[in-house]
C-alpha cells in the first residue's frame, strides 16, 4: 500500500513538472512573440485614449484615440498607428482620422494616409440633431493644436451638402472657420432638390 501511494505520488510530481516546464517554455515564446519592443521610446501604449484640459480656459482640448503610441520624452516626440482626434468646442466639432501620425512638441500632428477631416457647426452634445458640414479627405496633413491651423500640400476634396471642391494644398483655420485650397481649384455645385 505504501509502495503504490509512492508511485502515485511519483507519478503526480512528475506531471506537475513537466506542466510546469511546458509554462515556462509557453511563457518565454509568448514573450518573444509579443508587439513590445526594446526601443528608444521612453514609453509605449497599446489602443489608448488621452485629451488635453486647459485649466486656465476651462476648456477641453482634442481627444486623441490612437491603437498603438510611442512616445520619447526628451524629444518631446510620438509616432502612432490608426489616430482619430476629436476637437470639440462650444460652436463645432470635429473629427480627423488617418492611418499613421507623429506629434512634435506635444503640439504639432502629422497625419500620414486616407486622411479624412469632419467638421460639424455645433458642439458634440448636439451632432444627433444636425447634418454633416463638411468632409475633407486627403492623404498628408498637420495639425497644430495650439493654433487650430492645419495645412497640406497634397491634392484635397471638399464635400458639403451642395458641393464638391479640389485643388492642391491647403490652409485651414479651425477657429475662425476659413478654409483655403492652394492651387489647381475645382469646384462642383450640386443644389439640393425640395421634394414638394
Amino acid at each position: 500500500m505504501l509502495k503504490s501511494r509512492f508511485i502515485l505520488f511519483s507519478i503526480a510530481l512528475s506531471a506537475f513538472a513537466l506542466w510546469f516546464v511546458l509554462q515556462q517554455t509557453s511563457q518565454k515564446d509568448v514573450a518573444s512573440t509579443s508587439t513590445l519592443q526594446s526601443t528608444n521610446y521612453s514609453w509605449q501604449i497599446f489602443n489608448s485614449t488621452s485629451w488635453q484640459f486647459d485649466k486656465q480656459l476651462n476648456e477641453a482640448g482634442p481627444i486623441i484615440q490612437t491603437k498603438t503610441l510611442f512616445y520619447d520624452e526628451s524629444a518631446k516626440k510620438s509616432d502612432f498607428t490608426e489616430p482619430r482626434i476629436i476637437s470639440a468646442k462650444s460652436d463645432q466639432t470635429l473629427f480627423i482620422k488617418s492611418q499613421t501620425g507623429q506629434s512634435m512638441n506635444d503640439s504639432d500632428i502629422k497625419l500620414n494616409g486616407d486622411v479624412v477631416m469632419i467638421q460639424f457647426e455645433k458642439p458634440i452634445s448636439q451632432l444627433e440633431q444636425t447634418q454633416q458640414n463638411k468632409t475633407l479627405k486627403t492623404e498628408y496633413i498637420t495639425y497644430n493644436s495650439t493654433t487650430e491651423k492645419i495645412s497640406s500640400d497634397q491634392r484635397v476634396e471638399i464635400t458639403q451638402a451642395s458641393s464638391l471642391m479640389t485643388g492642391t494644398g491647403l490652409e485651414v483655420d479651425v477657429k475662425n472657420n476659413r478654409y483655403q485650397l492652394l492651387s489647381d481649384v475645382e469646384g462642383e455645385y450640386r443644389p439640393t432638390q425640395n421634394a414638394n
